[in-house]
């Protein structure tokens, strides 16, 4: 999914899940059982944070994810205990134990919430010399290129920070900004939920940007289907992943020509 130069995607066995259905109602589907990932591009010249949410429960309890200008983050885990280690993303069907509510209106659903850094041409803004900084207690490390941050304005506790100060030599994970592949979308889907799946050593660090008050959201269901299902083949945009019509000259998710 495309918008305003973000991507949001579902990734399974390493690739990009292919989407189906109108604009305002994007979906992809998985075999239940999967455990999977969520990729986010930004293709701006600024940085940006992202607050994803699953199954309408936010997946940080630490602030957002910060994605760097040009960059891509692939993120596989709940970071609600530990910012070193947790629980991959796994995707069930409703009558699974782990489902808390399985008539939810929000499950399967991923949304993130994309904000602009301001800042430009890929320079930060720092407060001039005889003005105090905006959270004295937040904690700041020198950004480096395709690093994936955690961040978010008024999260941290000085408790909080004074740990992160004294771990400061955890780099967050990298992550190569890998083109769009080609792969299958599902027929005969049925609605599910994302639980905690096997353990992820995935790490993050703190950080700290500040962004633009504007969203640019994206939304996309996953649905699922069971194993042994027959795969429905097509094609697809390499760049934002929208399904491409036999006759079509460009992309009708982001305009690219194909």
């Amino acid at each position: 999914m495309y918008r305003e130069k973000f991507v949001l995607s579902v990734i399974h066995d390493g690739r990009p899940v292919k989407e189906s259905g109108s604009r305002g109602s994007r979906q992809v589907a998985i075999p239940f059982g999967s455990e999977y990932k969520i990729r986010l591009k930004n293709k701006n010249d600024r940085g940006c944070t992202a607050r994803v949410t699953i199954d309408g429960i936010p997946i940080s309890n630490f602030g957002d994810i910060i994605v760097n200008a040009g960059g891509t983050v692939d993120l596989e885990r709940f970071i609600t205990s530990s910012m070193n280690n947790g629980k991959r993303f796994k995707f069930v069907d409703l009558d699974h134990p782990d489902v808390d509510d399985p008539t939810k209106s929000e499950n399967g659903v991923v949304r993130v919430e994309f904000y602009l850094a301001k800042q430009k041409n890929g320079i930060k803004i720092t407060p001039s010399p005889w003005e105090p900084p905006a959270s004295p207690w937040y904690p700041w490390y020198e950004c480096k290129t395709d690093i994936t941050w955690v961040g978010g304005s008024n999260t941290f506790t000085s408790e909080t920070t004074n740990k992160a100060k004294s771990s400061d030599t955890t780099v967050a994970c990298y992550f190569n900004d890998a083109g769009m592949k080609s792969c299958s979308s599902f027929c005969d889907t049925e609605a599910g939920a994302t639980v905690e799946g096997g353990h992820s050593g995935q790490s993050f660090t703190y950080y700290s940007l500040e962004v633009e008050p504007h969203a640019t959201i994206l939304e996309l269901k996953i649905v699922g289907i069971r194993r042994g299902k027959r795969p429905v083949q097509g094609r697809y945009c390499t760049s934002c992943g929208h399904r491409i019509r036999k006759n079509d000259k460009y992309c009708g998710g982001c305009g690219r020509r194909v």
